[in-house]
């Protein structure tokens, strides 16, 4: 089960994306980049494993998390002792589906299983993947963790609703121009991957004193056109939203797509990370 360092590698550093590539190229391009992170978590070297992700890296759910900034320093953040601890032996994708695609950035929604060495299952995940491209690689650079998976149908529809609400929530706040408003639709630390750039707050005053709060000024109203469920726990749900940037005549200026991952903090769902394929 366990790879070849020379492999992982080869694997890490060769080009996985030719320019103009199709979209279902490119769909087999992010599905090679989560085999690469799958195949490279399997090795238990924290180092080879950092070769299937691009930096900064962040990976935004249900409990704490940071931001890094490096390889190194996600190298030092990593215990694969603990997970060894656990039983566990490799891991497996159980699904993969890419859901949204661009020329530099993917988002695929990803569910994995743990497993001991004799095959029994452990822990299992449903996580949504932002895979980037960097020169011409292709690497995972955010996880939006929608938690442990196996909550019973009940709870992941609860959830789904409570989720979605949550996003209709973030749109009107949007649109209401209140900036204080807008702040107090967020969980923090809050994440954004939209522009090429990945951006933390830790709080709302951070929030409302950066960029953030002002761009809602260059359109008058953001409408949600779509939002669809693809992953709900007990903690978190994964969203694919696309959405349309209106002038104040209703003139469409612009339109987009994006994920958004709603986590459940102390009974209040709100949006705790999104990543939007342009601005």
């Amino acid at each position: 089960m366990k790879l070849s360092l020379a492999l992982l590698v080869l694997l890490a550093s060769a080009p996985f994306v030719r320019a103009q590539a199709p979209a279902a190229d490119l769909g087999k391009e992010a599905l090679m980049a989560l085999d690469r992170y799958l195949e490279t978590w399997n090795s238990r070297d924290a180092a080879i494993w950092a070769t299937s992700l691009h930096f900064p890296h962040v990976r935004p759910g249900p409990g704490a998390f940071e931001m890094t900034r490096s390889p190194d320093e996600y190298v030092k953040g990593v215990n694969f002792e603990q997970t060894l601890k656990t039983g566990w032996h490799h891991s497996e994708w159980v699904t993969r589906d890419v859901l949204q695609v661009s020329a530099a950035k993917i988002h695929a929604s990803g569910t994995w299983q743990r497993y001991t060495a004799d095959d029994k299952p452990l822990a299992g995940s449903d996580i949504t993947y932002v895979i980037t491209r960097q020169g011409n690689r292709w690497g995972v650079q955010a996880r939006f963790a929608a938690g442990v998976n196996g909550a019973s149908e009940a709870i992941r529809a609860s959830n789904s609703t409570a989720a979605m609400n949550a996003v209709a929530a973030f749109f009107d706040a949007w649109n209401s121009h209140d900036q204080e408003r807008l702040a107090a639709a967020i969980h923090y630390p809050h994440v954004r991957l939209a522009d090429g750039a990945v951006e933390t707050w830790r709080a709302a005053r951070d929030y409302l004193t950066g960029p953030e709060p002002g761009r809602q000024r260059t359109w008058y109203r953001t409408r949600l056109d779509s939002s669809k469920v693809v992953q709900a726990t007990a903690t978190g749900v994964n969203i694919v939203v696309a959405f349309s940037r209106l002038a104040r005549d209703g003139r469409v200026l612009s339109s987009d797509e994006g994920l958004f991952l709603c986590i459940d903090r102390n009974g209040s769902w709100r949006v705790q990370a999104r990543s939007t394929m342009g601005s």
